[in-house]
């Protein structure tokens, strides 16, 4: 049976023995990861024999006295995490424990949770998310193949440009390059307070692990144009993070980073996740390199007092009124 524990009562050895083995461990759901994104976090686990046979990590926040669950930055897909398939009752478990919390402005599962797709389980109703999946077994030449003519055509323009790519291990620059040409345009980007130390963390300690992998672009001057941060995590290969200047926007070289990590990988047995966010022109970007979309449900509940919600209604509104518009194109990632 599945119970719910606070972090100090985490067995953080069982629990990362747990990730490591289950068919669909990610690396979002390692301790130290979870630590950096969610601190505090809890989790629901059932044991067995002395171990962790399933656990489902729970991003605990709270404000105003109120305990509630939001999906971590860093972190697309969490879910249940099981050695064995689970079985209907788990589910049942599982929409019973986190009914216990009044408000979930989002939690996402995972891509192999996928019963939970289609006709779902009962309390456990949401909206489908995809992101994109692209098995590097094949060789290069073959993965060429499968992109759509289009990107194999603006590849051939952009490494007519000179561009290079190589590996680095710069994060500073990465996190100068972000927040100069696309922070400036997302709303309630705090900076280095929230994000960007939390992406130096997670890239510090997967570094440290063996994990991390950086790559940056230059032009023909020289200059770095564009910049991508990729996690290793046993078969499973996250582009967590990247960024362009506006130059390298124009020069296509998010395109160009992009085919060299794919190329370098190529014969592998890994499973390349562009981590696709609900933003329809990265998607068909992402889409352009011949992934299969695979989908993930995310759930969301608001069970507060009605005068609560009224205020959190008013504030949603207030934010989407204020919230710039990106211009046409703008997500275009070339």
């Amino acid at each position: 049976m599945l119970r719910h524990i606070r972090h100090a009562e985490i067995n953080r050895p069982q629990w990362d023995a747990l990730i490591h083995q289950a068919p669909n461990g990610l690396i979002y759901a390692l301790t130290w990861y979870l630590d950096s994104v969610s601190p505090g976090w809890e989790a629901l686990v059932r044991e067995e024999d002395g171990r962790y046979v399933a656990g489902l990590p729970l991003p605990v926040q709270r404000k105003f006295g109120l305990r509630y669950l939001r999906q971590p930055l860093f972190a697309q897909q969490l879910g249940l995490f099981s050695l064995a398939p689970p079985a209907a009752a788990d589910w049942q478990q599982v929409a019973r424990l986190l009914g216990r919390f009044r408000f979930i402005t989002q939690y996402a599962f995972n891509t192999g949770n996928a019963e939970l797709l289609g006709v779902g389980q009962p309390g456990l109703a949401g909206v489908p998310f995809t992101t994109y999946y692209l098995s590097l077994r094949p060789p290069y030449e073959q993965l060429l193949a499968g992109y759509k003519p289009n990107r194999r055509w603006r590849l051939n323009q952009a490494r007519r440009r000179g561009l290079r790519v190589e590996p680095t291990t710069d994060i500073d620059l990465m996190v100068q390059i972000f927040a100069e040409n696309t922070a400036p345009k997302i709303y309630g980007v705090i900076g280095e307070a929230y994000e960007y130390r939390i992406l130096r963390a997670l890239y510090a300690r997967a570094h440290q692990e063996g994990l991390a992998t950086m790559w940056q672009v230059r032009g023909a001057s020289g200059e770095v144009l564009a910049m991508g941060l990729l996690f290793r995590f046993r078969q499973h290969l996250t582009y967590i993070f990247n960024c362009s200047t506006r130059a390298g926007k124009e020069a296509g070289a998010i395109s160009v980073l992009l085919d060299e990590v794919l190329r370098a990988h190529a014969g592998q047995d890994l499973l390349f996740d562009f981590e696709a966010p609900e933003v329809p022109n990265v998607a068909h970007f992402y889409s352009s390199f011949g992934p299969a979309p695979a989908p993930y449900l995310a759930i969301a509940a608001n069970r507060l007092p009605w005068p609560v919600r009224q205020l959190k209604a008013a504030r949603t509104a207030l934010y989407r009124r204020l919230r710039p518009r990106p211009a046409a194109g703008e997500n275009n990632q070339g």
